[in-house]
């Protein structure tokens, strides 16, 4: 399990474009092992599909989380992460600590 900083999620229920319905949820989080390199700087953001199980173990947001992933075939066979169970750690609030006017802006 890798402990990441969940900032959001996203259920998604559809059906494609041949019918077949699509169900899940798309997690954004943070993870200490992505920093800015080269030409960026800062926490880069990283997006991942899960499984609909996960939408309930989601409940306060922002927040650390420790997430356990698993690997399925993705296009043409490459390998696809994929986000399997969320396990509440600590909330965070992200906001805490700025100045009353950047909360009021």
């Amino acid at each position: 399990m890798e402990k990441c900083l969940v900032l959001s999620a996203r259920k998604y229920d559809f059906k494609d474009d041949a019918g077949k319905h699509i169900e899940g949820v798309t997690v954004t989080y943070l993870t200490p092992d992505v920093q800015g390199e080269g030409d960026t700087r800062g926490c880069q953001p990283l997006s991942i599909s899960a499984v609909p199980a996960i939408w309930p173990q989601l409940e306060s947001l922002p927040a650390l989380y420790e997430m356990d992933f698993k690997q399925r075939p993705g296009p043409k066979g490459k390998p696809t992460l994929t986000l399997v169970s969320a396990r509440f750690v600590e909330s965070f609030e992200l906001f805490d600590g700025l100045p009353q006017s950047a909360q009021e802006a």
